[in-house]
């Protein structure tokens, strides 16, 4: 199936990641965060018995390489889904506290990242560098049947922001996550790219938001107000959705972070995250964006809202050159980009990928996807590669790279025989042009795995009287091409993968027959059973007189069983039961 055209996101990677005007300094942390996100991932039931349920929790933060001091520690509260209150913890639940809360030591934080810009290559403006800092901790939390809520809230913003009524450096961020319960296993979906941009003035900007969820759940993608302001710590009680930074104006919502005026939108693609902006406000605008991924999973039948994990990003207007961008094509001739794929277990699926650039320009293109987790459990390749995970992220990375002109790479995937899953696996690309103001694009590829059901009745004796007899036995139902038979107590005759199978049962007892089916590629698939139960042929005694005159009678009594019988001599047969 062929739909959407190609799109480009994030332009113009060499000149400005982000444009910053530093404010007066308030504190030792003023004026620093560009953006971030908290995610979650359900871990285990061995933790202590007060708080037996172990949850991993990520907050990911950007810095400004330019403020005065970083946090090294991240205060985060926890509350009880059921009630709001919040937990006070102790030295059961994590080790480092700070008044009841989890205080997580940095984890990791990168140098500051300035834009790459190639030799000969000029490029006019200020770039500010970015730093992304990462708090990874475990919690050991009680039993619950609700869950928890994770928080986090800290200042400040940079100063300047367009679209905020409140453009000093005084504006708080905030940021939660929704921790499901034990009875319902979960990890967030985690962004695949990272969150600073640029806005070309008068042109469009196509960001990828895409994020890849370990479980399966179906996501949603949605523009969202970004949060603000709670308190400086995690308050005593907490019932989502916390304060919404205020807009400067009426023009700015939601949907249109970056006003009414004409020339200006902001969309986002509900299944896929692909965001598309235009702005034509003046160079240097700042303006905060919040991104909200829903995830959905199905339960005894419907659809039910496990949780929304949030990005909050900031983007920055620059002037681009005019640059081609790169296109990304499938196949050999190169053809349209097809986007949606449907898998059986056990088959293989091949995509010949190739990019180019009118220009020529060195390109970089990289496919990220659950699917290539490296040397775990999935068998999924990207040039070669299996992939590169990173911490706290389930999505793995290949990278294909060119010196000049095209540059190609092929996804393979072979699908085991537990893949199958309701939503699609994604597997996102990205082309970047590395010449001097080259731009990138973004695409993304979905592959539902499917599994044909297997036979769900079995016809034929379930009680047999004799042994050594043949028996004739049938599967029915399910969709799958082969069948494979099974029994103990008694033996196949002839070939175990026909359908109808012969069965003879050499002993009494109970013994069993099952019917799995198989796929082409030889995946079980649905497993029926049957108990048989085994009887000899039973011994009748006849008693009475059996020597008669003619035209005499008797009376004979047959024994030994309650099965039917025959009666054979005399003028006709006589049936009866013993």
């Amino acid at each position: 199936m062929k739909n959407m055209l190609l799109t480009g996101f994030s332009p113009l990677r060499w000149l400005v990641l982000v444009v910053l005007m530093l404010g007066l300094a308030q504190s030792a942390q003023a004026t620093h965060l560009l953006g971030g996100e908290m995610t979650y991932r359900y871990l285990d039931a061995s933790g202590p018995s007060t708080a037996p349920h172990r949850y991993e929790i990520t907050l990911t933060v950007y810095n400004s390489c330019g403020a005065a001091a970083i946090r090294p520690f991240a205060t985060i509260g926890i509350y009880s889904q059921a009630t709001g209150d919040k937990l006070t913890l102790s030295t059961a639940n994590y080790a480092t506290l700070n008044n009841g809360n989890l205080s997580v030591p940095q984890t990791s934080i990168d140098a500051c990242t300035t834009p790459l810009v190639p030799p000969g290559c000029t490029i006019v403006g200020e770039s500010q560098a970015y730093q992304l800092q990462r708090f990874i901790g475990i919690v050991s939390l009680p039993a619950t049947t609700t869950g928890y809520y994770a928080l986090w809230t800290d200042g400040n913003r940079n100063a300047g922001i367009t679209n905020i009524s409140n453009p000093s450096d005084y504006e708080f961020m905030t940021l939660y996550s929704t921790l499901a319960p034990p009875s319902r296993p979960n990890s967030s979906p985690v962004f695949v790219e990272k969150a600073v941009a640029n806005l070309c003035v008068n042109d469009t900007t196509y960001l990828l938001n895409n994020a890849t969820d370990a479980d399966g759940d179906r996501l949603e993608y949605t523009l969202a107000q970004p949060y603000g302001e709670i308190t400086t710590t995690p308050p005593s009680t907490f019932v989502p959705a916390p304060t919404l930074v205020p807009y400067a104006a009426a023009q700015y919502t939601a949907a249109t972070p970056l006003g009414t005026a004409v020339g200006n939108y902001a969309s986002i693609n509900l299944n896929t995250g692909i965001a598309k902006y235009r702005t034509t406000a003046p160079l240097g605008s700042k303006f905060v964006v919040a991104i909200d991924v829903k995830e959905y999973r199905i339960i005894n039948g419907q659809q039910v809202l496990i949780g929304v994990t949030r990005r909050d990003l900031q983007m920055v207007a620059v002037s681009c050159p005019s640059t081609v961008p790169p296109v990304l094509a499938i196949g050999t001739p190169p053809g349209p980009v097809v986007r949606n794929y449907t898998l059986e277990v056990g088959n293989t699926l091949t995509i010949p990928l190739v990019a180019s650039q009118a220009n020529g320009n060195p390109l970089a293109l990289s496919a990220s996807s659950v699917l290539l987790d490296g040397a775990s459990g999935f068998n999924a390749t990207f040039g070669g590669s299996p992939g590169t995970l990173t911490v706290g992220n389930p999505a793995g990375t290949a990278l294909m790279a060119s010196t000049s002109g095209p540059v190609a790479g092929t996804f393979v995937y072979t699908a085991g025989c537990n893949d199958a899953r309701a939503t699609p696996y994604d597997v996102t690309l990205a082309v970047k042009d590395q010449g001097c103001a080259g731009k990138t694009i973004g695409d993304v590829l979905r592959i539902t795995v499917v599994k044909p059901t297997g036979p769900t009745s079995i016809a034929g004796p379930l009680s047999v009287c004799g042994l050594n007899t043949l028996q004739t036995y049938t599967a029915s139902g399910g969709t799958t091409p082969g069948m494979s038979w099974t029994v103990t107590g008694g033996t196949i005759v002839g070939s175990p993968t026909a359908n109808p199978v012969q069965v003879r049962w050499p002993a009494t007892g109970t013994g069993t027959i099952a019917a799995q089916g198989t796929t082409q590629a030889g995946c079980p698939t649905g497993l029926v059973t049957r108990s048989v139960v085994v009887t000899p042929v039973p011994v009748l005694t006849v008693t009475g007189n059996q020597t008669i005159c003619q035209g005499g009678s008797t009376t004979l009594t047959v024994t030994g069983s309650n099965s039917p019988y025959l009666l054979t001599g005399g003028a006709a047969s006589v049936t009866g039961a013993g």
